[in-house]
């Protein structure tokens, strides 16, 4: 038994010989080897169970022993995924904790998964530099699919779809990592996001207490094989639960020397790093992650652990190489080398992967960066944004610039309305039933995203106030969406009044300022045709004398009444001037520093070592009616962040208050409709919705002939009613519901 299924283990021959070299290693043996099953479903798994005898001190290392599973195809073609080694292990749940325990003997195992029907033929190979020993062949049978494939994505399309073309539509959140119950919380999140009709969920393998598998305790290039068991038990429990994986490979924390959640200092992970040299790692400072080909080659390592354990699994999405990886200490100096990092990496991932996962990664903002996104590489593009009041004012236009820019499918990997620990308690308490959550949905969604935003707020927010049925509906209203070959493009729209109504007085118009285009010189916003939001909008300062430029605002006032900024982080100290007409109207300092200050919270950035202010304040600039121009200008030495304009009593109500995004395609349109005023800004400020009547849709594109509309409850997933219309030369005009809310509408011809 122990011959057959245990690993011989010879640190003292190991440790006469540096890794990788022949030294006086013997060539390894395998022992028996068994397969789980004599037949498996195509794309279902099944594994090979056997054990190494060899003399190798680190079994994760295939410098010191490599071992592969050699399998043939029906058809005779050549397939090689690599080994991993295994123990199993049982949970607890005692006191509130899990405990997890390995049991049993450790053994290796390769896990695969067919994908063509009909009889496959395996081997085990190991070898290292002294020599190659190959199993005796065992045979399985593949039977017919039951299950769909993996996902891809076909050039040209803007969405994925499996092996057999179904379309794959995601709908998801984040689910990043487990607290205290360890998997027994994946137990209550997992289930309850599939029965709402999600199909994704975001889940991080480092950089998390419960899944992570290389840490300071197992020393680098070693790996956690009871965490590993739990990231078994938690992709099995996704896969029963319909919800597919974006396997988030890593996160730049633990090279970070020191790191901040929610403007605090919580933790000096470089400490612990078991890539650091005082840990025994080869890294004397973290960018030599980039940097030397030790770095590489541990990732290179554990990639290949990754691949080999879980590489099989049709139900994981793709692979994140990164979360957030600006988040990486001195990430803009480093950036020839992270883009060459990614090329390796996703190389190495295709070389591994015999299933060819998607590939990808993030940044902690919402346009990342040209040098990582132009990398054919990377299969789809992503954005994280965060702080808006308005999603549907600003989520769709991110969207649409980032497809255009990269031609590539694009999703938002996480999306939140804050992240200020003050005003997350504020936000979810006020907007307990997820009326921002509900408008990023539906505004993504229809507005040309691969799926939906991806919440963050998975553990504080959704669970606990039980917001998995703001995603039903939505689920419910894309079954049967033919994503991949209706050929969608942006609905062309307009919104008029059935009859024009009496006379109102303007309303407030909200910019959200974030991602791109930055705003420079000057913008000019007309209250007949307002913009749905704005770029990043940044007064730089002396630091940056080249760009230390001012920003006009062209204003056209029905009524007088005040320009709200609301100015956001501020980094070592500006000086905010705004002239109104070229005459001075307000002097701000605004500085940043340790301590109490003017500011909400303060905190030392560790990449630039200069303080970074949140102020959170509304400054307002009282303007007179007519037109007139504001130019803003900051004369301090770093810079000043504006993140919303608010212009009380300024668009023109001569168009109905409305927001219409949507798809059209071949034969199908798909819209979604909101009363613009419903976002978690009036939610915050407890504002009295009018419900908009009257209204008429026109939609452009659709040829002259009879239509069928069907008018979706957008929070219940129910058709309302069902109509038939008639379109003419001119496109589709519809009446819109009384409207207090949203509403969406499919229409066929």
């Amino acid at each position: 038994m122990v011959a057959s299924l245990l690993l011989a283990w010879a640190a003292s021959a190991a440790s006469a010989a540096e890794p990788g070299s022949a030294g006086s290693l013997a060539a390894p043996r395998i022992g028996q080897a068994k397969l789980s099953g004599q037949s498996v479903a195509c794309f279902e798994r099944i594994e090979v169970d056997f054990a190494v005898i060899g003399d190798f001190d680190n079994p994760f290392d295939p410098r010191q022993v490599e071992v592969d599973g050699l399998f043939q195809s029906p058809d005779g073609k050549s397939v090689v995924t690599p080994a991993f080694l295994y123990q199993d292990a049982s949970r607890e749940l005692k006191d509130g904790s899990e405990r997890v325990e390995l049991v049993g003997d450790r053994r290796w195992k390769v896990r695969f998964a067919p994908t063509a029907p009909g009889r496959w033929r395996v081997a085990i190979r190991a070898r290292n530099q002294s020599g190659t020993a190959t199993s005796d062949s065992l045979w399985f049978e593949a039977t017919a699919p039951a299950a769909h494939g993996y996902v891809r994505h076909r050039p040209g399309s803007d969405y994925f779809s499996y092996d057999d073309g179904t379309p794959f539509f995601i709908i998801g959140e984040n689910i990043a990592w487990a607290g205290r119950r360890g998997t027994y919380d994946f137990d209550d999140w997992l289930p309850a996001a599939g029965r709402a009709g999600m199909n994704l969920a975001r889940i991080w393998l480092q950089w998390n207490q419960v899944l992570s598998i290389e840490h300071n305790r197992t020393g680098a290039g070693r790996y956690d094989l009871a965490n590993a068991w739990r990231m078994d038990y938690v992709l099995d429990l996704a896969r029963k639960s319909g919800v597919r994986v974006m396997f988030t490979c890593d996160s730049p924390e633990p090279y970070q020397k020191e790191h901040y959640w929610l403007g605090k200092l919580t933790s000096k992970p470089w400490e612990n790093c078991p890539h650091n040299a005082a840990n025994g790692g080869p890294l004397r400072e973290p960018e030599e992650f980039y940097t030397t080909e030790e770095g590489h080659r541990l990732i290179r390592q554990r990639l290949r652990y990754i691949v080999a354990r879980w590489g099989w699994d049709p139900n994981i999405f793709c692979w994140e190489l990164w979360n957030e990886l600006n988040c990486f200490p001195g990430w803009e100096k480093l950036l020839p080398e992270i883009a060459s990092w990614h090329v390796e990496m996703a190389g190495v991932l295709r070389n591994l992967d015999p299933n060819k996962h998607l590939v990808t990664t993030s940044f902690g903002f919402a346009d990342g960066h040209e040098a990582i996104w132009n990398l054919q590489e990377l299969d789809f593009v992503q954005s994280h944004s965060y702080g808006g009041k308005n999603m549907a004012g600003l989520l769709p236009a991110m969207v649409a610039r980032m497809k255009s820019r990269y031609g590539r499918p694009h999703l938002i990997g996480e999306f939140g309305p804050q992240l200020s620990a003050e005003m997350l308690g504020t936000v979810f308490e006020a907007d307990a039933k997820g009326v921002h959550l509900h408008n990023a949905l539906w505004s993504t969604a229809l507005g040309g995203s691969a799926g939906t935003a991806l919440t963050w707020w998975w553990d504080n927010y959704i669970h606990p106030k039980d917001l998995y049925g703001v995603f039903t509906p939505l689920a419910r209203f894309c079954e049967g969406v033919p994503w991949t070959t209706a050929g969608f493009r942006p609905v062309k729209a307009s919104v008029s009044w059935s009859t024009p109504p009496k006379p109102e007085p303007p309303r407030d118009l909200v910019l959200e300022c974030q991602g791109a285009p930055q705003v420079t010189g000057r913008i000019a916003l007309d209250p007949h045709d307002p913009p749905e939001s704005l770029g990043r909008f940044y007064l730089y300062g002396r630091a940056q004398r080249d760009q230390q430029k001012p920003i006009a605002i062209e204003l056209d006032r029905a009524v007088e009444g005040p320009l709200v900024l609301h100015i956001g982080r501020v980094w070592n100290h500006g000086s905010l001037t705004v002239k109104l007409d070229g005459r001075p109207v307000l002097e701000r300092e605004l500085p940043a520093g340790p301590g109490e200050g003017p500011w909400k919270r303060s905190e030392l950035d560790p990449r630039w070592k200069i303080w970074g202010a949140d102020y959170d304040e509304d400054l307002a600039i009282a303007v007179p009616a007519g037109k007139h121009t504001v130019e803003l200008f900051n004369g301090g030495k770093d810079g000043i962040t504006i993140d919303r304009l608010h212009l009380p009593a300024y668009a023109a109500c001569d168009r109905p208050p409305i927001r219409t995004i949507g798809l059209l395609g071949n034969r199908l349109g798909l819209v979604w409709i909101q009363n613009a005023r419903h976002t978690l800004a009036a939610v915050l400020e407890r504002q009295e919705i009018p419900v908009v009547d009257g209204a008429v849709l026109r939609v452009e594109g659709i040829p002259a002939g009879r239509c069928t509309v069907e008018w979706w409850d957008t929070s219940t997933g129910a058709v309302k009613c069902t109509t038939e219309q008639l379109a003419g030369g001119d496109g589709l005009s519809l009446a819109i519901p009384s409207l207090a809310t949203d509403i969406a509408c499919k229409v066929r011809w």
